[in-house]
């Protein structure tokens, strides 16, 4: 499987880079995909000694890309819109909303208090 997160959906985690060490244990591939330049993010998870295969800006072109370059069995895009979710299914993607994803791997979502 290659997994994908959306950039937003990663750092909604309570701990992004325990969910990228996990995902890497039962998954081939783990990527993120941004709107902006995911520099934060990589150097939050670099900062603690966790890699990614793969990171990108655009969201819609890089899916077709990746479902391209990564020949596994499923592409699975983990994010957290209606629009995420439009945006999968179109491109043949499937989609987990952040909290099914978090709540089937066992990651926690931090509260929106």
């Amino acid at each position: 499987m290659t997994l994908v997160f959306r950039g937003a959906a990663l750092v909604a985690l309570v701990d992004p880079p325990a969910a990228i060490r996990d995902a890497k244990t039962w998954t081939r591939y783990v990527g993120i995909v941004a709107d902006e330049p995911p520099d934060a993010i990589l150097a939050a998870l670099d900062r603690r000694d966790v890699a990614v295969d793969f990171v990108s800006e655009n969201p819609v072109a890089d899916l077709v890309r990746i479902r391209q370059r990564f020949g596994t069995r499923r592409h699975v895009f983990i994010g957290q819109s209606d629009e995420d979710r439009r945006m999968a299914r179109s491109l043949g993607v499937e989609f987990l909303s952040l909290d099914e994803a978090a709540s089937e791997a066992g990651w926690q979502v931090q509260s929106g208090e």
